[in-house]
């Protein structure tokens, strides 16, 4: 276990997960903010992770997607490109989501924060009873989930 203090350290966490991942990445948070995913190596390390293939997938849950498309828009054209492998989705808000902000990564490793509005938390890369706990409930909020981002605007 790594723990964590400072946004550079979270990401850094985050980079690490991401490197040990192979088949599905798991997103909760409040929003993308501290993720900073338009940084090119993490960018590009997602890039990677969906042009492999092999039924890979990467979801993404917030509770505000009001910013993606505006903040985030080097991850909205991976969106475009790979929406068959990537898919984000805003977390039901009449429904009770947790506290904890957390990533799981392949069933075994789990990046989690205590509480969505701090950064310290823990870095868990072979933690297989964490994340299966934190998979079920991802899964729990994702299928309940009634709103996904698009990569595309329509417009007349």
């Amino acid at each position: 276990m790594n723990t964590f203090e400072t946004p550079s350290e979270f990401r850094a966490a985050f980079d690490t997960l991401l490197a040990g991942t192979h088949r599905q990445l798991r997103v909760y948070d409040h929003d993308l903010g501290l993720l900073d995913l338009h940084d090119a190596p993490r960018l590009a390390a997602l890039r990677a992770l969906c042009v492999a293939g092999g039924g890979r997938r990467i979801e993404i849950l917030l509770d505000d997607i009001s910013r993606v498309a505006r903040d985030q828009p080097r991850l909205m054209l991976l969106l475009r490109d790979f929406g068959h492998v990537l898919e984000i989705r805003q977390a039901d808000p009449d429904a009770p989501r947790p506290d904890q902000a957390f990533v799981v990564a392949d069933r075994h490793g789990v990046l989690l924060r205590a509480d969505k509005t701090v950064v310290r938390g823990a870095l868990h890369e072979d933690d297989a009873a964490r994340a299966t706990e934190l998979n079920h409930s991802f899964e729990a909020m994702w299928q309940r989930a009634p709103a996904s981002v698009s990569a595309t605007t329509l417009g007349l």
